[in-house]
């Protein structure tokens, strides 16, 4: 989204996160419609879930500090199955393997280059998505931060070691 303010026409924010119970897991989603605390249940479980948007996420879609955990380091990823892309990269693998034992050489890169082209499709046309890095709650609809960088394994090992112990 460009621009500070979010107009009528704008998705609104949807924040995905995970139940707290380390038992359960299951997925909550929630919209922010307006500042302040919105509880919901866990669909599996029945747990209690709390977030607490602040005015800014609220009217201007802009990610400062996580509603889930209060958390404030931030990724940013395109919002597509990462499974979904493994196994078209697999799959374009094994299929440009097999010409090239087969001896076809062009078939090959014709196969290879229809993945980038894909690739490319999807980096065009697929939304961002920022995700926390404490609790991996995944924010959509939000305004560009541009504070918020790709994934940084070393900032991600540093929450995980954290939850470790």
């Amino acid at each position: 989204m460009t621009g500070s303010m979010r107009g009528p026409a704008q998705a609104r924010v949807t924040i995905s996160s995970r139940c707290r119970d380390p038992s359960c897991r299951g997925r909550l989603r929630m919209s922010i419609t307006r500042p302040g605390t919105d509880s919901t249940q866990c669909p599996r479980c029945g747990a209690p879930f709390q977030i607490d948007a602040d005015a800014e996420l609220a009217e201007t879609g802009r990610v400062r500090g996580c509603t889930v955990c209060e958390g404030g380091e931030f990724f940013i990823r395109k919002d597509f199955p990462q499974r979904l892309g493994l196994l078209l990269v697999i799959v374009f693998a094994v299929v440009a393997s097999v010409f090239y034992f087969q001896e076809r050489i062009v078939a090959t890169f014709a196969t290879l280059a229809a993945l980038v082209v894909i690739d490319a499709m999807i980096y065009l046309f697929v939304a961002r998505v920022t995700v926390c890095y404490r609790c991996r709650a995944e924010y959509r609809g939000v305004a560009y931060n541009p504070g918020h960088a790709s994934f940084d394994l070393a900032t991600s090992e540093k929450y995980d070691s954290a939850s470790r112990g």
